[in-house]
């Protein structure tokens, strides 16, 4: 999906508002990355983006 944020923040609240399901809690618990890289080598929820960066969410749990 294509939205439209200025940080892993803002872009939890925007698919949380834009879902109209309670999904905040999960995605800050999901193992982040921008670009290939987890989040917590970057600023974590504070991490700047920009048009065509990729986000994704992954579940703690998945792996293994």
């Amino acid at each position: 999906m294509k939205l439209q944020a200025n940080s892993v923040k803002d872009l939890i609240d925007v698919i949380h508002n834009d879902s109209g399901i309670s999904c905040k809690s999960q995605l800050k618990n999901a193992i982040t990355f921008v670009n290939d890289v987890n989040f917590l080598k970057l600023k974590k929820y504070k991490t700047p983006l920009k048009t065509g960066d990729k986000v994704a969410f992954l579940s703690p749990a998945s792996g293994g």
